[in-house]
C-alpha cells in the first residue's frame, strides 16, 4: 500500500514458483511499486511500468540462468469516490463484504500476468467498482480460491467470508488462514497471500 497524490494505491500479487527466484522476482516488483504509485497518475501507467520491471527482471535472470518468472497482480487505487479502480493481471478477483450475500467483484476479462504483456494484443484496462464506507475488500491468491480438502472440495470462500461480515478486517484474517487449515488439514500446496481492506470514509 503506497499514499499519492492520486489516492491509496494497493498492490496484491503472486509469483510464479518458489524458493529464492521467486522472492528475487517479488522483491523487483515491489520496488517497482514503492518507486512508480506515487508518480504515476493513472493507474494502466503505474501498471506498465510494473510490467517494465518484471520483464527487466526477467532478462537478468535468463543471464544468470533463472528461469522466466510472471507475476498475478491485482492493483487498486482508492481515492475520495466511492468508486473503486482496479487493474487485474490474471489474479483471482477480490470479494466485497457489505452485507447481504457476497460475491466476487466482477472485474471483466482478468487479462495477462505481469511480465506476459507482449502475448496479449490487447492493453491492460481499468475496471471501476463501488466500494462503500463501511465494505470490507478481501484479495486472496490461488493458493486460498483454489485450496482442496481431503475429498478434493474447493474452499468456500464466499460462504465463509458472509459468516465474517461484521468483524473486523485483522479478524476477517485470522479466521480466513484458521478456517483454510481446518479445511486443508494442514496441507497447503501453494502459497497463501490475502489483502483484507476496510473503508472507513
Amino acid at each position: 500500500m503506497v499514499a499519492s497524490p492520486y489516492g491509496t494505491r494497493l498492490l496484491v500479487g503472486d509469483v510464479q514458483g518458489k524458493g529464492l527466484p521467486a522472492i528475487g522476482a517479488a522483491f523487483a516488483l515491489l520496488g517497482a511499486f514503492r518507486e512508480a504509485a506515487p508518480r504515476e497518475p493513472t493507474l494502466t501507467a503505474l501498471v506498465d511500468y510494473l510490467e517494465q520491471a518484471v520483464v527487466r527482471h526477467n532478462a537478468f535472470a535468463q543471464q544468470t540462468g533463472e528461469p522466466e518468472r510472471f507475476v498475478t497482480a491485482l492493483i487498486l487505487g482508492i481515492d475520495t469516490s466511492t468508486e473503486t479502480q482496479a487493474v487485474n493481471c490474471g489474479h483471482p478477483p477480490p470479494y466485497l463484504l457489505k452485507g447481504g450475500p457476497v460475491t466476487a467483484v466482477q472485474l471483466g476479462d482478468p487479462g495477462v500476468p505481469l511480465g506476459l504483456a507482449d502475448l496479449s494484443a490487447e492493453p491492460r484496462t481499468v475496471a471501476w467498482f463501488p466500494f462503500p464506507p463501511g465494505a470490507t475488500l478481501i484479495s486472496c491468491s490461488d493458493g486460498v480460491t483454489e485450496a482442496r480438502n481431503t475429498t478434493g472440495a474447493f474452499y468456500p470462500l464466499a460462504e465463509r467470508l458472509g459468516a465474517w461480515a461484521g468483524i473486523s478486517p485483522w479478524e476477517v484474517a485470522d479466521h480466513l488462514i484458521e478456517d483454510l487449515s481446518r479445511h486443508t488439514a494442514g496441507q497447503h500446496r501453494d502459497d497463501i497471500t490475502a489483502l483484507v481492506v476496510r473503508r472507513t470514509d
